[in-house]
């Protein structure tokens, strides 16, 4: 489809929705309503003061809630049970540790309720599905992993799930979107940049906030456009006794979100064996510590077979991304050993410049600091001043940009050559192993069921390398706002953190 054509399409379907609006099925759902109510009156109850040994039992409730809203499949298609079964777990354990034992029961009975029942959200989606045919629309879902559990479902109707990103690829004849969540928690280009004529989200009715979102640009601007919304009220919508009215103030957030707390590293300067690094967490129940180096392997599914795997910046990493990480050592450290290694005799002159201008490198951090450092450097035109302190380690060669290790070795007094040559020779034969660990991997990913990956978020990648069998590639589920100091070691090698078990 050409652009030109895309941008038709959207201004029909935008006319379309403009004229007749959105509709809005509130599907009554009694079991999401209880564990929905007892959630909320918890938070309620408990205030803002609440104590920590209650974040575990409700990040696990809050996951199952917003699975119940984003993918109503039945529970055969469903792979929650470890969830509510944490959740119990959960409830048990606090009941001996904080009081209020009755919120405790509520959020058990509720979880236990939703994973013997299948969401009355999903009946409703079928029928709709049904009612138009699967080849006149296409189902929009959440996100990655909600399209996978939606289309482990839907794929036996014939029907098309997509996210969000994806409806510019839909064919001409499709006629409606059925998204499975509350127009809040959608980007505005769904309705303000539709892909077909009809938009009609499907949502449990116990969610209470139906707004339609407008333009990011909308608000301000003159005689803004508003998409008005019908909403059809479905089933049975009665409201648990013990809910908790939509007006009162709760810090309720349904999306599933990270704990942080706060910056414990405080304000000093990491030594010489430690790095600002980001915590990142990630699909599979793992973290990783990401410093700030220039870039990171990663794996884009949506690319043609051959040209998937890459890099991404460091500052690029967002939620959705996904990394190739080797489990148990960095790959920066492995490539570095074979690089040296394919340099031969040539390598013992290359890597005693390498420790000669990294080891100036240190001793002027340690008499003037980090910030000193990187002030001087900026003032000299260094772009990549930020990094003066990861390009101490040793398997870091030099700044990407070679008019900066130009720069940074006149500023510490280092001679030019061979410092400069050799560290462009070691560089390039990184590159090169590099080069020849990329195409093995993208022979792995072919080889690979890519539905695995979106369903769970991480995949096992059996490469023929040695030293690298223990390669994996990661969902990004979110990254943390502030960084701590960590041991350089510690960075990018992936590790099990039970903080990113129910993110996704």
């Amino acid at each position: 489809m050409s652009r030109a054509h895309d941008v038709a399409r959207r201004y029909l379907a935008s006319g379309s929705l403009m004229r007749q609006g959105v509709s809005i099925f509130a599907v009554g759902d009694p079991v999401g309503a209880q564990l929905n109510a007892a959630i909320r009156r918890t938070l309620f109850v408990l205030g803002d003061e609440r104590s920590e040994a209650w974040n575990g039992v409700l990040q696990a409730a809050n996951a199952l809630r917003w699975r119940r809203m984003t993918q109503p499949q039945p529970r055969e298609f469903h792979t929650q049970q470890p969830l509510i079964d944490e959740i119990v777990r959960q409830a048990k354990r606090l009941r001996n540790l904080v009081g209020d034992g009755a919120l405790l029961d509520l959020i058990a009975e509720g979880a236990v309720a939703v994973g013997e029942t299948d969401s009355p959200v999903g009946a409703v989606l079928l029928e709709s599905i049904q009612e138009v045919g699967p080849q006149g629309c296409v189902v929009v879902a959440s996100k990655g992993a909600a399209r996978a559990g939606l289309a482990s479902w839907l794929d036996e109707v014939g029907a098309t799930v997509l996210v969000p990103s994806e409806l510019d690829t839909i064919g001409a004849g499709i006629e409606i979107s059925y998204v499975i969540a509350p127009p809040t928690f959608m980007p505005s280009s769904v309705v303000t940049a539709p892909m077909t004529p009809e938009v009609t989200f499907v949502m449990p009715a116990w969610f209470g906030n139906r707004s339609v979102p407008s333009a990011t640009f909308g608000e301000h601007a003159e005689g803004q456009i508003v998409v008005k919304a019908t909403v059809h009220q479905i089933g049975d919508t009665t409201e648990p006794e013990a809910a908790v009215d939509e007006a009162e103030e709760i810090g309720d957030i349904y999306f599933p979100q990270p704990v942080w707390g706060t910056r414990t590293s405080g304000d000093r300067e990491p030594s010489s064996d430690e790095v600002e690094a980001w915590k990142v967490l990630l699909a599979g129940g793992q973290g990783l510590w990401l410093d700030d180096g220039d870039r990171i392997r990663s794996l884009d599914p949506k690319q043609p077979e051959g040209a998937r795997v890459g890099y991404e910046a460091v500052k690029s990493i967002v939620p959705g991304t996904y990394l190739v990480l080797r489990q148990g050592e960095t790959e920066r450290g492995a490539m570095y050993e074979q690089a040296v290694a394919a340099l031969g005799p040539r390598a013992a002159g290359i890597l005693a410049t390498q420790v000669r201008w990294k080891a100036s490198l240190e001793e002027r951090l340690a008499r003037i600091g980090s910030r000193q450092a990187m002030t001087e450097l900026e003032r000299l035109g260094v772009r990549s001043y930020g990094q003066v302190r990861p390009w101490t380690d040793p398997r870091l060669i030099c700044p990407q940009r070679d008019a900066d290790f130009a720069l940074l070795l006149d500023w510490l007094g280092e001679p030019s050559q061979p410092t400069y040559g050799n560290a462009i020779t070691l560089r390039r034969a990184v590159y090169k192993a590099s080069a020849d660990l990329r195409k093995q991997l993208e022979a792995a990913v072919g080889r690979a069921d890519l539905r695995v990956l979106e369903r769970d978020g991480t995949l096992h990648l059996d490469l023929p390398r040695e030293g690298f069998r223990g390669m994996i590639v990661a969902r990004v589920l979110a990254k943390a706002p502030f960084t701590e100091i960590v041991n350089r070691h510690q960075v990018r090698v992936p590790f099990t953190d039970g903080s990113a078990q129910w993110l996704d």
